[in-house]
């Protein structure tokens, strides 16, 4: 079988495209890829299955659960799509809705489909797990994100967070520290991956729950331990920009 690897700020991929295999056994398949001593390695396994009218993309974390969507991921796939096909503009299909993706130098703009929120009573709703100013977001995928004073107690409380039985889904988890208006810092627990370098829509996730607590501008940069994204949000348009990188390709 053969594959690509690729990165968007340090959170890792295994990409298939038009693979030859069941649909039924990628959760396995993403299990054995994933694994970093066994297999490949990755924080998600990303499958595209092209046809003529579209390109539909599937998504699997390390756990081999699948998820609605991944920003990091989908930067990745539509930039080595593009340059296979040349272009530089491109649509994939997820389970969270359609990504238009523009391609720039090296970095990889996507218009994001609209966002959902719905601030939470913290403590009320979340125990002494969370924060006062707790929002749910959905961006495709959805997403709990807290504003702390220090990023790094996500790796206290991620956890449970994203089993809490008030997501039943479970839910990735997001701890954001304001830095000014126009900068947020973050670090994220993926639901199904535990805590990562970056998360692409957890960025967009932290920017539509801050703007909705009028803690920031239109436009932000958030940054976080694998770099920086850029997130614009106006309230109608939801944007995303930031690097990609194709690593390697190979067989397995």
């Amino acid at each position: 079988m053969e594959f690509i690897k690729a990165q968007g700020l340090g959170n890792d991929f295994v990409m298939l495209v038009n693979p030859n295999v069941q649909t039924n056994d990628l959760s396995d398949l993403s299990r054995r890829l994933a694994d970093r001593r066994y297999g490949i390695g990755c924080d998600q396994v990303i499958v595209a299955f092209e046809n003529v009218n579209d390109i539909k993309v599937r998504f699997f974390n390390a756990d081999g659960s699948e998820a609605e969507s991944c920003g990091n991921g989908s930067r990745c796939m539509a930039k080595y799509l593009m340059q296979q096909k040349q272009k530089d503009s491109i649509t994939l299909e997820t389970l969270g809705g359609s990504l238009k993706c523009q391609l720039e130098n090296d970095m990889v703009t996507i218009k994001m489909p609209p966002p959902t929120f719905e601030i939470l009573d913290g403590p009320q709703s979340l125990g002494h797990l969370s924060t006062p100013d707790a929002v749910a977001v959905t961006v495709g995928n959805p997403h709990l994100v807290c504003f702390v004073d220090n990023v790094d107690s996500v790796a206290e409380y991620g956890e449970g967070l994203e089993n809490h039985p008030a997501f039943p889904l479970r839910t990735n988890v997001d701890f954001v520290k304001v830095l000014n208006s126009e900068h947020l810092q973050l670090k994220v627990w993926e639901r199904g991956a535990g805590i990562t370098p970056a998360c692409g829509s957890g960025a967009c996730a932290s920017m539509v729950a801050a703007y909705a607590h009028k803690k920031v501008d239109q436009k932000v940069k958030v940054s976080q331990t694998g770099g920086d994204l850029w997130i614009s949000w106006d309230g109608q348009e939801l944007f995303m920009a930031g690097p990609a990188v194709i690593v390697f390709s190979g067989v397995i």
